[in-house]
Protein backbone atom coordinates (compact mmCIF):
# COMPACT_ATOMS: atom_id res chain seq x y z
CA UNK A 1 0.00 0.00 0.00
CA UNK A 2 3.11 2.03 0.74
CA UNK A 3 4.16 1.79 -2.69
CA UNK A 4 0.91 2.87 -4.33
CA UNK A 5 0.89 5.91 -1.94
CA UNK A 6 4.24 6.92 -2.87
CA UNK A 7 3.13 6.26 -6.40
CA UNK A 8 -0.17 8.61 -5.96
CA UNK A 9 2.08 11.43 -4.01
CA UNK A 10 4.38 12.03 -6.99
CA UNK A 11 7.36 13.90 -4.99
CA UNK A 12 10.93 12.06 -6.18
CA UNK A 13 13.08 11.47 -3.45
CA UNK A 14 9.82 11.12 -0.92
CA UNK A 15 8.53 7.42 0.47
CA UNK A 16 5.20 7.21 2.39
CA UNK A 17 5.72 5.24 4.81
CA UNK A 18 2.45 4.92 6.59
CA UNK A 19 -1.07 6.19 5.77
CA UNK A 20 -3.39 7.61 8.23
CA UNK A 21 -6.65 8.34 6.72
CA UNK A 22 -8.50 10.09 9.82
CA UNK A 23 -12.43 11.16 8.37
CA UNK A 24 -12.11 13.75 5.40
CA UNK A 25 -8.13 14.20 5.77
CA UNK A 26 -5.37 11.78 5.17
CA UNK A 27 -1.94 11.87 6.32
CA UNK A 28 0.44 10.38 5.12
CA UNK A 29 3.83 9.84 6.88
CA UNK A 30 7.02 10.36 4.40
CA UNK A 31 10.79 10.35 4.72
CA UNK A 32 13.79 11.18 2.13
CA UNK A 33 15.00 8.10 0.72
CA UNK A 34 18.82 9.24 0.55
CA UNK A 35 20.90 10.61 3.39
CA UNK A 36 23.77 13.61 3.99
CA UNK A 37 26.88 12.51 2.81
CA UNK A 38 28.41 15.46 3.80
CA UNK A 39 28.45 18.19 6.45
CA UNK A 40 27.07 21.43 3.92
CA UNK A 41 29.02 23.62 6.59
CA UNK A 42 32.60 22.69 6.69
CA UNK A 43 32.52 19.56 4.19
CA UNK A 44 33.14 16.76 6.58
CA UNK A 45 32.18 13.26 5.48
CA UNK A 46 30.93 12.14 8.99
CA UNK A 47 27.49 12.78 10.48
CA UNK A 48 25.54 11.36 12.24
CA UNK A 49 21.59 11.21 12.89
CA UNK A 50 20.88 13.91 15.93
CA UNK A 51 16.74 13.21 16.35
CA UNK A 52 14.09 13.19 13.95
CA UNK A 53 11.34 16.15 14.23
CA UNK A 54 7.81 15.43 12.41
CA UNK A 55 6.71 18.31 10.51
CA UNK A 56 2.97 18.53 8.96
CA UNK A 57 3.28 20.03 5.48
CA UNK A 58 -0.54 20.54 3.58
CA UNK A 59 -0.25 19.14 0.13
CA UNK A 60 -2.58 18.53 -2.99
CA UNK A 61 -5.73 16.38 -2.17
CA UNK A 62 -5.90 13.25 -3.30
CA UNK A 63 -9.36 11.59 -3.85
CA UNK A 64 -11.39 15.28 -2.65
CA UNK A 65 -9.77 14.53 1.02
CA UNK A 66 -7.83 17.09 2.72
CA UNK A 67 -3.71 15.50 2.30
CA UNK A 68 -1.14 16.08 5.28
CA UNK A 69 3.07 15.28 4.57
CA UNK A 70 4.16 14.38 7.76
CA UNK A 71 7.31 14.67 7.57
CA UNK A 72 9.74 12.49 9.62
CA UNK A 73 13.38 14.45 9.19
CA UNK A 74 16.58 14.18 10.11
CA UNK A 75 18.65 16.48 11.80
CA UNK A 76 22.42 15.93 11.58
CA UNK A 77 25.28 17.16 13.23
CA UNK A 78 28.29 17.01 12.28
CA UNK A 79 31.46 15.01 13.87
CA UNK A 80 34.39 17.53 12.63
CA UNK A 81 32.32 21.12 13.66
CA UNK A 82 29.36 20.04 15.72
CA UNK A 83 27.20 22.10 13.91
CA UNK A 84 24.20 20.65 13.11
CA UNK A 85 21.86 21.22 9.35
CA UNK A 86 18.22 19.59 8.63
CA UNK A 87 17.48 17.73 5.92
CA UNK A 88 15.77 19.88 2.95
CA UNK A 89 13.33 19.13 -0.20
CA UNK A 90 12.69 21.32 -2.82
CA UNK A 91 8.78 20.86 -2.60
CA UNK A 92 9.24 21.24 0.95
CA UNK A 93 10.73 24.23 1.82
CA UNK A 94 11.81 25.53 5.44
CA UNK A 95 9.72 27.07 7.56
CA UNK A 96 6.51 26.52 5.37
CA UNK A 97 3.48 24.48 5.99
CA UNK A 98 2.50 23.67 2.52
CA UNK A 99 3.92 22.30 -0.17
CA UNK A 100 5.26 24.53 -2.93
CA UNK A 101 2.87 22.75 -5.58
CA UNK A 102 0.07 23.19 -3.33
CA UNK A 103 0.99 26.66 -3.23
CA UNK A 104 1.06 27.00 -6.74
CA UNK A 105 -2.09 25.52 -7.49
CA UNK A 106 -3.67 28.25 -4.71
CA UNK A 107 -2.51 30.76 -6.92
CA UNK A 108 -3.29 29.42 -10.15
CA UNK A 109 -6.99 29.63 -9.06
CA UNK A 110 -6.24 33.24 -7.37
CA UNK A 111 -4.73 34.26 -10.54
CA UNK A 112 -7.56 32.57 -12.59
CA UNK A 113 -9.93 35.47 -10.66
CA UNK A 114 -11.01 34.46 -7.95
CA UNK A 115 -11.27 35.64 -4.59
CA UNK A 116 -9.41 35.08 -1.42
CA UNK A 117 -11.91 33.82 0.68
CA UNK A 118 -13.75 31.66 -1.89
CA UNK A 119 -10.27 29.96 -2.72
CA UNK A 120 -9.56 29.26 0.98
CA UNK A 121 -12.69 27.79 1.63
CA UNK A 122 -12.95 25.28 -0.96
CA UNK A 123 -9.48 24.39 -0.63
CA UNK A 124 -10.29 24.35 3.25
CA UNK A 125 -6.89 26.21 3.94
CA UNK A 126 -6.09 29.93 5.64
CA UNK A 127 -6.31 32.92 3.87
CA UNK A 128 -3.20 33.52 4.90
CA UNK A 129 -1.50 31.11 2.83
CA UNK A 130 -3.90 32.22 -0.44
CA UNK A 131 -2.41 35.44 0.11
CA UNK A 132 1.26 34.15 0.41
CA UNK A 133 0.32 32.28 -2.99
CA UNK A 134 -0.71 35.46 -4.44
CA UNK A 135 2.27 37.40 -3.51
CA UNK A 136 4.42 34.66 -4.90
CA UNK A 137 2.67 34.69 -8.40
CA UNK A 138 2.66 38.58 -8.51
CA UNK A 139 6.53 38.54 -7.72
CA UNK A 140 6.84 35.95 -10.97
CA UNK A 141 4.62 37.96 -13.30
CA UNK A 142 6.88 41.02 -12.23
CA UNK A 143 10.25 39.20 -13.12
CA UNK A 144 9.24 38.08 -16.79
CA UNK A 145 7.30 41.57 -18.05
CA UNK A 146 9.34 43.18 -20.18
CA UNK A 147 10.08 40.16 -21.82
CA UNK A 148 8.05 40.98 -25.11
CA UNK A 149 8.05 44.61 -26.04
CA UNK A 150 4.89 45.69 -27.31
CA UNK A 151 4.01 46.98 -31.00
CA UNK A 152 -0.12 47.50 -30.90
CA UNK A 153 -1.29 49.14 -26.98
CA UNK A 154 -5.03 49.95 -25.93
CA UNK A 155 -5.74 51.99 -23.69
CA UNK A 156 -9.34 51.78 -21.46
CA UNK A 157 -10.79 52.56 -18.12
CA UNK A 158 -11.85 50.55 -15.47
CA UNK A 159 -13.78 51.50 -12.36
CA UNK A 160 -11.70 50.19 -9.10
CA UNK A 161 -14.25 51.47 -6.72
CA UNK A 162 -17.46 53.03 -7.33
CA UNK A 163 -17.54 56.95 -6.81
CA UNK A 164 -13.76 56.73 -7.27
CA UNK A 165 -11.53 57.78 -9.85
CA UNK A 166 -11.34 55.68 -13.08
CA UNK A 167 -7.89 53.43 -13.94
CA UNK A 168 -6.81 53.01 -17.55
CA UNK A 169 -5.76 49.33 -18.52
CA UNK A 170 -3.19 48.74 -21.03
CA UNK A 171 -3.37 46.05 -23.13
CA UNK A 172 -1.07 44.38 -25.46
CA UNK A 173 -2.82 43.51 -28.35
CA UNK A 174 -0.49 41.38 -30.21
CA UNK A 175 -0.15 38.98 -27.16
CA UNK A 176 -3.69 39.67 -25.65
CA UNK A 177 -2.72 40.35 -22.34
CA UNK A 178 -2.80 43.36 -19.88
CA UNK A 179 0.73 45.00 -19.54
CA UNK A 180 -0.17 47.48 -16.82
CA UNK A 181 -2.95 49.12 -14.52
CA UNK A 182 -2.41 52.86 -13.95
CA UNK A 183 -4.34 54.77 -11.02
CA UNK A 184 -5.71 57.78 -13.15
CA UNK A 185 -6.57 58.28 -16.21
CA UNK A 186 -6.07 61.52 -16.80
CA UNK A 187 -3.36 62.88 -19.03
CA UNK A 188 -0.81 63.36 -16.54
CA UNK A 189 -0.54 60.44 -15.65
CA UNK A 190 -0.68 58.37 -19.03
CA UNK A 191 2.33 60.33 -20.19
CA UNK A 192 4.40 59.65 -16.78
CA UNK A 193 3.99 55.61 -17.63
CA UNK A 194 4.73 56.23 -21.49
CA UNK A 195 7.65 58.43 -20.50
CA UNK A 196 9.21 56.08 -18.23
CA UNK A 197 9.27 53.08 -20.61
CA UNK A 198 12.30 52.02 -21.85
CA UNK A 199 13.53 54.09 -25.08
CA UNK A 200 13.78 50.91 -27.04
CA UNK A 201 10.23 49.90 -25.87
CA UNK A 202 8.58 53.39 -26.86
CA UNK A 203 10.42 53.32 -30.16
CA UNK A 204 8.84 49.44 -30.80
CA UNK A 205 5.12 51.10 -30.20
CA UNK A 206 3.51 51.71 -33.62
CA UNK A 207 -0.34 51.70 -33.22
CA UNK A 208 -2.09 52.66 -29.93
CA UNK A 209 -5.74 51.98 -29.79
CA UNK A 210 -8.53 54.37 -27.48
CA UNK A 211 -11.53 55.24 -26.59
CA UNK A 212 -12.31 59.25 -27.97
CA UNK A 213 -10.97 60.79 -24.62
CA UNK A 214 -8.73 63.60 -25.56
CA UNK A 215 -6.41 62.67 -22.40
CA UNK A 216 -5.18 59.95 -23.84
CA UNK A 217 -4.32 61.15 -27.05
CA UNK A 218 -2.88 64.04 -25.50
CA UNK A 219 -0.61 61.90 -23.45
CA UNK A 220 0.02 59.47 -26.32
CA UNK A 221 1.00 62.85 -28.93
CA UNK A 222 3.37 64.05 -25.94
CA UNK A 223 5.15 60.85 -25.27
CA UNK A 224 4.96 58.78 -28.38
CA UNK A 225 4.72 61.31 -31.25
CA UNK A 226 5.97 58.68 -34.00
CA UNK A 227 3.20 55.70 -32.80
CA UNK A 228 -0.65 56.06 -34.92
CA UNK A 229 -3.68 57.07 -32.63
CA UNK A 230 -6.54 54.58 -33.57
CA UNK A 231 -9.62 55.64 -32.56
CA UNK A 232 -12.12 52.69 -31.45
CA UNK A 233 -15.48 52.47 -34.47
CA UNK A 234 -17.38 50.90 -31.79
CA UNK A 235 -17.78 54.17 -29.31
CA UNK A 236 -18.02 56.19 -33.08
CA UNK A 237 -20.81 53.87 -33.81
CA UNK A 238 -22.57 54.01 -30.50
CA UNK A 239 -22.15 58.51 -31.22
CA UNK A 240 -24.40 57.48 -34.14
CA UNK A 241 -26.66 55.92 -32.74
CA UNK A 242 -27.13 57.98 -29.64
CA UNK A 243 -28.05 60.81 -31.96
CA UNK A 244 -30.67 58.95 -33.78
CA UNK A 245 -32.29 57.61 -30.46
CA UNK A 246 -32.00 61.74 -29.09
CA UNK A 247 -34.14 62.69 -32.57
CA UNK A 248 -36.23 60.07 -31.58
CA UNK A 249 -36.94 61.01 -28.20
CA UNK A 250 -37.11 64.62 -29.44
CA UNK A 251 -40.30 63.60 -31.62
CA UNK A 252 -42.11 62.11 -28.64
CA UNK A 253 -41.41 65.40 -27.12
CA UNK A 254 -42.76 67.26 -29.65
CA UNK A 255 -46.06 65.11 -30.12
CA UNK A 256 -46.65 65.55 -26.36
CA UNK A 257 -46.79 69.89 -26.83
CA UNK A 258 -48.62 69.81 -30.19
CA UNK A 259 -51.22 67.17 -27.89
CA UNK A 260 -54.19 69.38 -26.90
CA UNK A 261 -54.53 69.50 -22.80
CA UNK A 262 -56.83 67.09 -21.54
CA UNK A 263 -56.74 64.72 -23.99
CA UNK A 264 -55.20 61.19 -23.30
CA UNK A 265 -55.15 57.91 -24.37
CA UNK A 266 -56.90 55.11 -22.41
CA UNK A 267 -53.77 53.64 -20.33
CA UNK A 268 -51.50 55.67 -21.81
CA UNK A 269 -49.39 58.17 -20.56
CA UNK A 270 -49.68 61.81 -22.72
CA UNK A 271 -46.39 61.44 -23.63
CA UNK A 272 -45.95 58.02 -25.16
CA UNK A 273 -45.57 57.51 -28.46
CA UNK A 274 -46.33 53.66 -29.18
CA UNK A 275 -45.04 53.50 -32.41
CA UNK A 276 -41.76 55.38 -31.79
CA UNK A 277 -41.12 53.93 -28.21
CA UNK A 278 -41.57 50.29 -29.92
CA UNK A 279 -39.26 51.15 -32.37
CA UNK A 280 -36.31 52.32 -30.39
CA UNK A 281 -34.45 48.89 -30.92
CA UNK A 282 -35.59 48.29 -34.69
CA UNK A 283 -33.85 51.92 -35.32
CA UNK A 284 -30.89 51.09 -34.12
CA UNK A 285 -30.24 47.84 -35.58
CA UNK A 286 -27.82 47.44 -38.37
CA UNK A 287 -29.23 47.59 -41.44
CA UNK A 288 -28.12 44.24 -42.76
CA UNK A 289 -29.21 42.40 -39.83
CA UNK A 290 -32.94 43.73 -39.98
CA UNK A 291 -35.96 40.92 -41.11
CA UNK A 292 -38.21 41.23 -44.14
CA UNK A 293 -40.54 42.21 -41.36
CA UNK A 294 -38.66 44.77 -39.52
CA UNK A 295 -37.95 46.48 -42.85
CA UNK A 296 -41.55 46.76 -43.52
CA UNK A 297 -42.14 48.57 -39.66
CA UNK A 298 -39.25 50.40 -40.45
CA UNK A 299 -41.22 51.24 -43.66
CA UNK A 300 -44.21 51.99 -42.35
CA UNK A 301 -42.82 54.26 -39.67
CA UNK A 302 -40.92 56.74 -42.27
CA UNK A 303 -43.75 57.16 -44.42
CA UNK A 304 -45.60 58.52 -41.26
CA UNK A 305 -42.18 60.28 -39.48
CA UNK A 306 -39.90 61.36 -42.50
CA UNK A 307 -37.71 63.13 -39.68
CA UNK A 308 -36.64 59.35 -37.99
CA UNK A 309 -35.99 58.50 -41.99
CA UNK A 310 -34.01 60.93 -42.20
CA UNK A 311 -31.83 60.74 -38.76
CA UNK A 312 -31.77 56.71 -39.46
CA UNK A 313 -30.29 57.30 -42.97
CA UNK A 314 -27.63 59.81 -41.38
CA UNK A 315 -26.32 56.56 -38.92
CA UNK A 316 -26.45 53.58 -41.77
CA UNK A 317 -24.68 56.53 -44.00
CA UNK A 318 -21.88 57.06 -40.69
CA UNK A 319 -21.92 52.88 -40.96
CA UNK A 320 -21.10 52.94 -44.14
CA UNK A 321 -18.17 54.73 -43.55
CA UNK A 322 -16.50 51.55 -42.19
CA UNK A 323 -17.30 49.49 -44.98
CA UNK A 324 -14.67 51.48 -47.17
CA UNK A 325 -12.09 49.59 -49.04
CA UNK A 326 -9.03 51.84 -48.29
CA UNK A 327 -8.57 54.97 -46.59
CA UNK A 328 -9.55 57.16 -49.68
CA UNK A 329 -12.76 55.81 -50.08
CA UNK A 330 -13.21 56.15 -46.33
CA UNK A 331 -12.96 59.86 -46.65
CA UNK A 332 -15.02 60.20 -49.27
CA UNK A 333 -17.82 58.72 -47.38
CA UNK A 334 -16.95 60.73 -44.26
CA UNK A 335 -16.81 64.04 -46.30
CA UNK A 336 -20.41 62.93 -47.82
CA UNK A 337 -22.10 62.16 -44.38
CA UNK A 338 -20.71 65.22 -42.99
CA UNK A 339 -22.27 67.08 -45.76
CA UNK A 340 -25.69 65.59 -45.34
CA UNK A 341 -25.78 66.04 -41.71
CA UNK A 342 -24.92 70.24 -42.90
CA UNK A 343 -28.01 69.79 -44.97
CA UNK A 344 -30.22 68.40 -42.01
CA UNK A 345 -29.66 70.74 -39.56
CA UNK A 346 -30.49 67.97 -36.98
CA UNK A 347 -29.29 69.04 -33.89
CA UNK A 348 -28.24 65.70 -32.35
CA UNK A 349 -26.72 64.74 -35.58
CA UNK A 350 -24.44 68.33 -35.62
CA UNK A 351 -23.31 67.78 -32.26
CA UNK A 352 -22.51 64.46 -33.42
CA UNK A 353 -20.26 65.90 -36.24
CA UNK A 354 -18.58 68.05 -34.26
CA UNK A 355 -17.06 65.70 -32.59
CA UNK A 356 -16.18 63.71 -35.72
CA UNK A 357 -14.35 66.40 -37.07
CA UNK A 358 -12.30 66.56 -34.10
CA UNK A 359 -11.59 63.07 -34.32
CA UNK A 360 -10.90 62.72 -37.93
CA UNK A 361 -8.13 61.68 -38.33
CA UNK A 362 -7.64 59.28 -35.71
CA UNK A 363 -10.98 57.13 -37.25
CA UNK A 364 -9.57 57.19 -40.87
CA UNK A 365 -6.41 55.98 -39.49
CA UNK A 366 -8.22 53.00 -38.85
CA UNK A 367 -7.68 51.81 -42.68
CA UNK A 368 -4.18 52.27 -42.45
CA UNK A 369 -4.10 49.94 -39.31
CA UNK A 370 -7.31 48.34 -38.68
CA UNK A 371 -6.61 48.20 -34.79
CA UNK A 372 -10.09 48.12 -32.48
CA UNK A 373 -10.59 48.20 -28.46
CA UNK A 374 -12.70 44.85 -28.67
CA UNK A 375 -10.11 43.20 -26.17
CA UNK A 376 -10.07 45.85 -24.24
CA UNK A 377 -13.32 45.80 -23.85
CA UNK A 378 -13.68 42.09 -23.36
CA UNK A 379 -11.00 42.87 -20.20
CA UNK A 380 -12.91 45.33 -18.31
CA UNK A 381 -16.10 42.81 -18.18
CA UNK A 382 -13.74 40.45 -16.55
CA UNK A 383 -12.43 43.22 -14.55
CA UNK A 384 -16.17 43.23 -13.02
CA UNK A 385 -16.69 40.04 -12.93
CA UNK A 386 -13.36 39.93 -10.34
CA UNK A 387 -14.48 42.76 -8.80
CA UNK A 388 -17.81 40.94 -7.97
CA UNK A 389 -16.54 37.45 -7.06
CA UNK A 390 -14.01 39.51 -4.42
CA UNK A 391 -17.00 41.69 -3.06
CA UNK A 392 -15.36 44.62 -3.82
CA UNK A 393 -11.06 45.11 -3.64
CA UNK A 394 -10.83 48.08 -0.96
CA UNK A 395 -6.46 48.96 -2.23
CA UNK A 396 -5.58 49.83 -5.42
CA UNK A 397 -2.20 47.91 -5.26
CA UNK A 398 -4.28 44.75 -4.42
CA UNK A 399 -6.79 45.66 -7.77
CA UNK A 400 -3.39 46.32 -9.78
CA UNK A 401 -2.41 42.83 -8.91
CA UNK A 402 -5.48 41.02 -9.30
CA UNK A 403 -5.96 42.09 -13.09
CA UNK A 404 -2.87 41.78 -13.86
CA UNK A 405 -2.69 38.61 -12.94
CA UNK A 406 -5.88 37.47 -14.12
CA UNK A 407 -5.21 39.35 -17.54
CA UNK A 408 -1.71 38.89 -17.74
Amino acid sequence: MQDHATRLVGLDGLVVTAVQPTGEQLDLQVELLARAAGCPHCGGGEVCVKDRPLVRVRDLPIAGRVTRLVWRKRRYRCSDCARTFTETHEQLPARQRVTGRFRAHLGNRVGDGAAHAEVAREERTTRYQVACAFADRTRQREARDGDHPPRRLSLDEAHHRRNHDLATVVSDLDRRCVIEVLDGRDRRTVERWLSALAPEIRAGIEVVSIDPYDGYRQAIRAALPHARIVCDHFHLVRGANAALDAVRRECQRQAKARRPKGVRRSGQHASWRPELYRARHRLLKARERLTGRERRRLAELFEREPLIAEAWGLKESFRDVYRAGDRAEAQRRLEAFLAAVDRACLPAFDAFAKGIRIWQAELLAYFDEPTTNGYAEGIINKVKVIKRRAYGIPTFTAFRHRVLLACS
